[in-house]
């Protein structure tokens, strides 16, 4: 699992760039869409930029996540699409 998380952090800055400008703000906890809590890093990502971000995931691992039964309404963070890659391996 150690491996899979610079590969989503690489391709989350491949989509937008302007969050590579701090790399370490990108963490596990950091939310793809909206933060659920007040403190939690939030990445603001639009629908589009989760899409491409799943493509470019799946093929960068050569996995489909509509084979595995991962439901996309259930990544809300970094963390669950680490978890959801290395699940699919």
């Amino acid at each position: 699992m150690s491996e899979v998380l610079p590969v989503v952090i690489k391709a989350i800055v491949g989509i937008r760039p302007d969050l590579g400008e701090s790399p370490t703000a990108i963490t596990r906890d950091s939310a793809l869409f909206y933060a659920a809590d007040p403190g939690q890093p939030l990445l603001g990502l639009d629908s589009m930029e989760a899409l491409e971000l799943l493509v470019v995931l799946e093929q960068e691992f050569g996995v489909e996540l509509a084979e595995t039964g991962i439901r996309i309404a259930d990544l809300c963070t970094v963390g669950d699409v680490v978890d959801a890659m290395s699940g699919a391996l």
